[in-house]
């Protein structure tokens, strides 16, 4: 097995950490592992580590066990399980689209993703410059749901905006339109959502449909997590 380093942004590799995020890098992009390091700690007698041993060893991908370099490359003490894998690029597949506006925070990112896939949304466009997707923080965070989308970035906003002719949705808190007052459709569109500190910008509640989502006046706004989960679930709450 070749040395493995920190996580670096600019590494052609990275990891997922922790059993449940290496089983959905397994299931979803066996392709892209150059193997899996595992722990003296760990439980290999487990039901899901058999599991995946079986799956590994019917995939042929090399399982190496190492504590230093488990312990060189995780920043968590209970890390005893580490998928290392080569990073790749996605194509947009489908008509249902989250769009983040230069998102910032790891650990929104990899919660919006596990968010999505819960509801069956599979495309994720996000524009630069942005948090790096393929962090193992992201990944850890997001339970391995990364692996199950379509990760694709635009250079800014309004080159979105232009490449196809989905209904856009932008949630602004100027927004014209309050969510869950207009009948939402089930396919073709594109929910927006703009960065942590900024949200979108003004000169864009025309460039869509403006949506707002109330709430009372204990707080000045929802953070990004929650305001996608909730325009999913609304987008989403009777596709199931």
């Amino acid at each position: 097995m070749k040395r493995y380093e920190k996580y670096k942004k600019e590494s052609d590799v990275s990891y997922s950490f922790g059993l449940f995020p290496t089983f959905e890098l397994v299931k979803n992009k066996p392709e892209q592992i150059e193997c899996v390091i595992t722990h003296s700690k760990l439980k290999k007698d487990s039901e899901d580590v058999v599991k995946l041993f079986d799956i590994l060893k019917n995939l042929n991908i090399e399982v190496v066990e190492d504590d230093k370099t488990i312990n060189r490359l995780s920043d968590k003490e209970n890390c005893y399980i580490i998928g290392v894998f080569k990073k790749y690029f996605a194509k947009i597949s489908g008509t249902k689209h989250v769009v983040l506006d230069n998102p910032s925070d790891m650990g929104n990112l990899g919660t919006i993703m596990r968010t999505m896939l819960g509801f069956d949304i599979k495309n994720l466009i996000v524009t630069t410059p942005c948090v790096d997707y393929f962090n193992p923080k992201v990944v850890r965070a997001s339970m391995g749901a990364v692996f199950s989308l379509n990760i694709v970035e635009f250079k800014d906003i309004n080159e979105y905006l232009n490449s196809n002719k989905l209904e856009k949705y932008l949630f602004m808190l100027n927004g014209k339109n309050e969510l869950g007052k207009f009948e939402a459709p089930k396919n073709n569109y594109a929910l927006i959502f703009g960065n942590e500190a900024r949200g979108l910008d003004k000169s864009l509640i025309s460039a869509g449909k403006s949506v707002v989502i109330k709430h009372g006046n204990n707080i000045d706004s929802l953070n990004l997590p929650i305001s996608v989960g909730v325009a999913i679930f609304e987008f989403n709450k009777n596709n199931f």
